[in-house]
């Protein structure tokens, strides 16, 4: 396994590790692969809770742009596609998942912690999805299925950065909790699930989430390919230089 990723499994817990401290846990390509390959696993093998967390200080700066002048729009869109196809493998995931968030979840790193059933974040956890200000559709309808409509639309339109309390207030996070107790406050949501009968979760998810996959899919590519893609992104990490 690429040290990308770390994975350990304890019973039917998996727990996955971001990677990537010096770039922040980024989302490059072998980490998407990676973390996608972890999912699939875990829906085979009896994992009924997996959580993920990372090394370093943040949690994860989302979409991987350190190679940006290298790249074109012929492998920008496939990486986007393969990040947006993860992404909805964890957001529709048949077992109880959960984000333990530090430091800044920021870009495609916030959809990660956003796409979980569970999101736990320390008092210093930071948050903001700029996506559309590279008129990227990437997570929309779960930002919105998170925390509804009007909110999402407010958050997404502006790219605001929100703290820990306010992104509990407005239910972007599920609690606030310390690092300390994240071990305890997995175990206790694992022994609240397992008092359901088999498969029961992954029903109850089913029916409670509308299956957006195509679309999100869909409205994703259209996206990428309305204009050229990447002077959209050049413009964009200028305007944060």
């Amino acid at each position: 396994m690429n040290d990308v990723l770390t994975i350990a499994r304890s019973g039917t817990h998996t727990a996955v590790t971001l990677n990537r401290p010096d770039k922040a846990n980024a989302l490059a390509a072998p980490l998407v692969e990676a973390l996608h390959a972890a999912i699939s696993t875990a829906t085979n093998d009896g994992t009924t809770v997996f959580t993920i967390q990372a090394n370093g200080r943040n949690f994860c700066a989302g979409f991987d742009l350190s190679s940006l002048e290298n790249e074109t729009d012929d492998t920008i869109i496939p990486r986007l596609m393969d990040l947006e196809r993860m992404l909805q493998a964890l957001y529709y995931a048949p077992f109880a998942t959960i984000s333990l968030i530090h430091g800044g979840a920021f870009g495609a790193g916030f959809d990660l912690a956003l796409a979980c059933d569970y999101r736990l974040a320390s008092v210093d956890a930071r948050f903001r999805m700029p996506g559309w200000r590279m008129g990227l559709a990437l997570g929309t309808r779960r930002t919105a299925h998170r925390v509804g409509a009007e909110r999402a639309f407010v958050f997404l339109r502006d790219a605001l950065i929100i703290n820990a309390q306010e992104a509990l207030a407005q239910q972007f996070v599920t609690e606030m909790a310390d690092p300390v107790t994240w071990p305890r406050r997995v175990e206790e949501i694992a022994e609240a699930n397992a008092k359901l009968p088999p498969k029961s979760y992954a029903q109850l998810k089913r029916l409670l989430q509308s299956d957006t996959a195509e679309a999100d899919l869909r409205d994703l590519h259209s996206s990428l390919v309305a204009t050229p893609l990447k002077p959209r992104m050049q413009r964009y990490v200028a305007s944060r230089s």
